[in-house]
Formats: C-alpha cells, structure tokens, sequence
C-alpha cells in the first residue's frame, strides 16, 4: 500500500490541529509542519469539508478537531483525501468472467479485509499520543 505525500500531510494537519486545545491558524500549521501554505490549505479544505475539522473565524479563529481524535481512523483520513483503491476485481465483479474460478482473487478479498482493518485500528489520537511523547521527551 502507497500512502501518498498528500495524506501524510493532511495527517500532519490534523496532528498540530489536534494537539492544540485553541484553533489553530493554517499560517502556524504550514510553518510549524513546514509544510507549502497553499497546498496545506486544500488539503485542510478537503478535510473541513468531509467534516473532520471546522474552521472558526472569530478573532481568535483557525482550526480545531469536529470529532474525537479516536473517532478518526486512519482509513477515514485515507478515504476522504485518496479514497481507498482496492484491486479493480474486488471492485467490480462484473469486471472479469472469471470471478467464480478465481483463486486469487479470494486471497486479494483476504488482504484488503485485513488492510483496511489494519488501517481502521490506528486513530488520529495514535498519532496525536506519538507526538506528544516526543515533544515531551525533547523538552526533557
């Protein structure tokens, strides 16, 4: 499985906007994450729009979380930014005459089963847990 730039961003995102009790100016999430302004705000929008995070616009606006950091699975994150592909088969079965016969494609129905339950374990508030471990441990 690729995960690609954009989803380890938006991950980065929603890490800072997570750790934060207060909204977070996308300025501050760009130069903290290093991440480019522009491209990190189409990722935020995409991600405010799939109703992960809220953006507020009062005097102390910015961005803050629109659910549990541990009610936002990694395969949520994935799925709103990506989408999760899966091998064209299992997509559409239709797709081949032999679906009936195939061996392999039982053992690709058995692998995407266990990489999205792999992926629907790990939560926002894993990596949010992660980071903040870290920051502790470089503040020691």
């Amino acid at each position: 499985m690729f995960i690609t730039t954009r989803v380890r961003y938006g991950i980065r995102g929603l890490i800072e906007i997570g750790t934060n009790s207060t909204p977070v100016l996308l300025k501050h999430i760009s130069e903290r994450q290093n991440l480019s302004l522009k491209y990190l705000d189409h990722i935020l929008n995409d991600l405010r729009n799939k109703g992960f995070i809220i953006r507020t616009r009062a005097k102390k606006g910015g961005y803050i979380l629109a659910k549990n950091p541990k009610d936002i699975t990694l395969y949520d994150i994935i799925g709103a930014l990506e989408g999760i592909s899966k091998i064209e088969c299992l997509q559409d079965s239709g797709l081949c005459p032999r679906v009936k016969i195939c061996g392999a494609r039982v053992v690709w129905s058995r692998l995407d089963d266990k990489i999205s339950s792999v992926l629907k374990g790990i939560t926002l508030e894993d990596f949010i847990k992660e980071q903040r471990k870290l920051d502790r441990q470089r503040k020691a």
